[in-house]
């Protein structure tokens, strides 16, 4: 089986989340009309953009950190290739809820595919042992719920006050 290290992983995971930012703007509508549509009409494209660009800047800045310091922060990198896999799986759950295209829904066989190469197709050196992992898979797990659950609980709830 080849092998991917993990670090050029999170990396194409980045690069991934790139292409996923162009779905999100420009395939189906746009993420920034259909969520003024269903959930926040007060959403715009500079809270969109300054959401992107700080993610993007804190997902680079932990893989660089894991690159240069090691496993010790192997959680970093990881826990928002998690979030990322979540968000993928949000797409599906829009897309089939309100039966229309999710702006996002087509790069997240992008982000589906780095998930798999980070679990499965990493070098057997570079194990994912629990006592490694587990602040990743918290810090990934929060940080989904959030991205998940913001736009339709709180800022609808916000929104209709």
């Amino acid at each position: 089986m080849t092998s991917i290290p993990l670090v050029y992983s999170f990396w194409f995971m980045l690069a991934a989340y790139v292409v996923h930012i162009i779905d999100e703007s420009l395939l189906g509508g746009n993420f920034v009309e259909k969520v003024q549509q269903h959930w926040w009409p007060q959403y715009s494209w500079r809270k969109f953009f300054w959401f992107n660009t700080g993610y993007l800047l804190i997902m680079s800045a932990s893989i660089i950190l894991y690159d240069h310091i090691g496993e010790a922060l192997l959680f970093l990198p990881l826990a928002w290739a998690i979030e990322r896999f979540f968000n993928a799986i949000w797409h599906v759950w829009w897309a089939v809820h309100f039966q229309e295209y999710s702006p996002g829904l087509l790069t997240s066989l992008l982000i589906c595919m780095q998930t798999y190469f980070i679990i499965f197709c990493r070098p057997s050196q570079e194990k994912l042992e629990l006592q490694a992992i587990w602040p990743g898979v918290v810090l990934g797990l929060l940080a989904a719920a959030f991205v998940s659950f913001y736009m339709p609980v709180v800022a609808n709830r916000k929104q209709r006050r």
